[in-house]
C-alpha cells in the first residue's frame, strides 16, 4: 500500500466522536491465538456465505487491536485462502458495527430535529452533542435551518459494507501493513497532527504522517467520517442520497464509481475496489444485518 496516493486522507479521530464507543452491554473475550479464533468462529456457529445468504445475521463483535505477529508471523505463511478468509471474518463485522453507530447517531439527530423544528427547547446535553457533529461534518454550528438538516442528513448515513470491507483490504494490504499493525490504521489516512510516519513520505506533501488508532473501530468510523465529511465525496454522497430518494438500496457498486477521487490513481483504484468486491463476493453483504445482543470485544494475543 502506497499511502502517498491519497487526496483527501487527512482525518484524525476526534476524542468527542470516537473516545467512548463501547456499549452499556459487552463483554471481552481474550483469545490466545489465531487457530483459537478460528475455533471460536466455527464453535460460534458463524459462517460467512450464511451472512451473504440472509441465513444468518452478522454477530456484533470487534477486535481491540490488531497484532503484530499477524503482519510478521502468522499472515506470512498461512495459505492465502486461509489469510483471506481469517481476514474478513475479522473485518466484517467491524463494518457491521460502525455502521450500528452511525444509524444510532442517525437516529439521535433525527430525535433533535423534530424537537428543534417544533420549537421546543433543547437541552444543553443535546445542544453540545449537535454542535459537536456539526462540527465533525464539516458544517455550520447554530445555523440549524432547514439547509442544515437536509444536509446533515445526506452526510450522517451507512456506507456500505461491501466498499468498507473492499478498500480496506486494498488500504492496509490485508490488515498486514505496517501502518495496520503500528497503528490498528486500515485505510492509511493522512494527518498532519502526529501519527505514523512513512519511511516513503513525500516532502513535497509537507510533515504529513497516517493517522493512527486506539482500536480498528475507531479506524473504520474515522474513514467513514472522511467519506461523509470531505468536499472530494460530495459525488459520494449526492449519489448515496439519490439512492435514497429513488428507494434503491445503497450498495457498493453503485457508489464505488464516486470514488475516483479518493486515490491518484483515479479509475484505476475504482478498477481495482471494484475487482476486490467481484472475486469475493462481497456486494451481498451489503443486504446483510447486524445481530441483536451483546457486544463482544476480542482481544487477540
Amino acid at each position: 500500500m502506497s499511502v502517498a496516493k491519497h487526496l483527501g486522507g487527512g482525518i484524525v479521530a476526534s476524542a468527542l466522536l470516537f473516545g467512548a464507543v463501547l456499549p452499556l452491554r459487552a463483554e471481552t473475550i481474550t483469545i490466545q491465538n489465531f487457530d483459537d479464533f478460528a475455533s471460536f468462529f466455527k464453535r460460534s456457529g458463524y459462517s460467512i456465505p450464511k451472512w451473504k445468504s440472509g441465513a444468518q445475521d452478522v454477530p456484533p463483535y470487534t477486535i481491540l487491536d490488531i497484532p503484530e505477529e499477524w503482519r510478521k508471523k502468522v499472515a506470512p505463511d498461512m495459505p492465502v485462502a486461509e489469510k483471506k478468509k481469517t481476514f474478513f471474518r475479522l473485518s466484517i463485522p467491524l463494518a457491521f458495527v460502525a455502521n450500528h453507530h452511525l444509524r444510532e447517531d442517525r437516529k439521535k439527530m433525527t430525535a433533535i430535529e423534530k424537537d428543534h423544528t417544533a420549537w421546543q427547547d433543547l437541552s444543553s446535553h443535546d445542544k453540545k452533542w449537535l454542535a459537536t457533529q456539526a462540527e465533525e461534518y464539516g458544517l455550520a454550528k447554530g445555523e440549524y435551518d432547514a439547509a442544515f438538516w437536509r444536509e446533515i442528513k445526506k452526510r450522517m448515513d451507512i456506507v456500505p459494507p461491501s466498499l468498507i470491507v473492499a478498500q480496506m483490504v486494498d488500504e492496509s494490504g490485508w490488515g498486514t501493513s505496517r501502518f495496520a499493525a503500528e497503528g490498528n490504521a486500515l485505510f492509511g489516512q493522512w494527518s498532519y497532527k502526529g501519527g505514523i510516519k512513512p519511511k516513503d513520505q513525500r516532502k513535497s506533501k509537507g510533515n504529513y504522517s497516517v493517522a493512527a488508532f486506539k482500536t480498528p473501530l475507531d479506524s473504520v468510523r474515522a474513514y467513514m467520517l472522511n467519506l461523509n465529511s470531505h468536499d472530494a465525496y460530495a459525488g459520494f454522497r449526492d449519489r448515496r442520497a439519490s439512492l435514497r430518494a429513488d428507494g434503491k438500496a445503497v450498495t457498493g457498486p453503485e457508489l464505488v464509481g464516486t470514488l475516483i477521487k479518493y486515490s491518484e490513481r483515479g479509475e484505476a483504484y475504482v478498477r481495482n475496489i471494484e475487482g476486490i468486491m467481484s472475486s469475493n463476493n462481497l456486494p451481498p453483504l451489503d443486504h446483510a444485518r447486524l445481530a441483536d445482543g451483546k457486544v463482544m470485544y476480542l482481544v487477540l494475543k
